[in-house]
């Protein structure tokens, strides 16, 4: 009897530590399965969950991400001047670092040791935050603020996701013809022509596509077209789409029609995080 309890118990603590790693995994973007148990799949724009500790983009904001509950984290990536993935948002480092410099007018070496003027984090390469991402086990939204028509940077990219594991884990909303064709391990947003056939009623599967677009270009009609395909939808939530006065308020009206018509989930700016259902994430 008491070698029977044993079992059992090693049995339920087998079954919870496989439940804990199944659940910390990341987003699987080729299982349907993986897919219907993290609706609504939680974006998070601008690398990461911004505090006043933790500026856009930076390893910490990545943490608080993945520490939070999202699934992905969107990661802005620019080219240094020696043509290395260097995560930044902004045209160049004077709001965020102070200085009046672009990224690309640096050498990577050189961008490393520069601080936010925020927080104690440094700039760091793509592959780096790859890493932070890999860690808390979060997927990526690529956004190419940069290089989006250089297939030398871009097959570096694509290299850096099969390297880290991110083949199935990775989407971007830079959809330009050279990075449909050097970009072999990510998933791209429809083509206008795909949209188009949509709307006129063929039948495509677009299992290998993302919606990605405001609120307001999504009609209930295009929902269902492209739930038929296949496709991810996942609208973009941020607060400098709404007005000031009650951006609040508008993003929980978009969110509530957007779910009630089976989205999957929002890329969102982290003030709009509690609005989503309570005990999802």
């Amino acid at each position: 009897m008491l070698r029977q309890t044993a079992r059992l118990t090693t049995m339920i603590g087998l079954l919870a530590v496989s439940s804990l790693t199944e659940a910390q995994s990341l987003i699987d973007l080729s299982s349907a399965t993986d897919i219907a148990n993290r609706r609504p799949i939680l974006i998070a724009h601008r690398g990461g969950v911004i505090t006043p500790s933790s500026p856009e983009c930076s390893l910490t904001a990545i943490r608080i991400a993945g520490q939070t509950g999202y699934d992905m984290v969107e990661l802005d990536v620019r080219m240094s001047k020696d043509g290395i993935p260097i995560v930044f948002h902004d045209r160049t480092l004077e709001n965020a670092c102070g200085r009046s410099e672009s990224i690309s007018d640096l050498m990577a070496a050189e961008l490393l040791t520069i601080r936010y003027l925020k927080g104690g984090d440094h700039i760091v390469t793509f592959e780096t935050a790859l890493q932070e991402c890999r860690n808390q086990h979060l997927g990526i939204m690529l956004d190419l603020k940069a290089g989006r028509d250089n297939a030398q940077f871009l097959t570096t990219l694509d290299q850096l996701i099969l390297k880290t594991g991110f083949e199935n884990a990775t989407i971007t909303i830079s959809g330009t013809e050279s990075t449909r064709l050097h970009l072999k391990h990510v998933r791209f947003t429809p083509t206008k022509a795909e949209i188009q056939q949509l709307r006129e009623n063929h039948d495509l599967n677009l299992r290998d596509r993302f919606w990605f677009g405001l609120p307001k270009q999504l009609p209930n009609s295009d929902i269902r077209l492209l739930k038929k395909s296949g496709a991810l939808i996942l609208p973009a939530i941020n607060t400098f789409r709404y007005p000031k006065s009650n951006h609040i308020e508008l993003a929980k009206e978009d969110i509530r029609r957007l779910l009630d018509n089976g989205v999957d989930g929002f890329q969102l700016d982290s003030v709009y995080h509690n609005l989503i259902k309570p005990n999802t994430h």
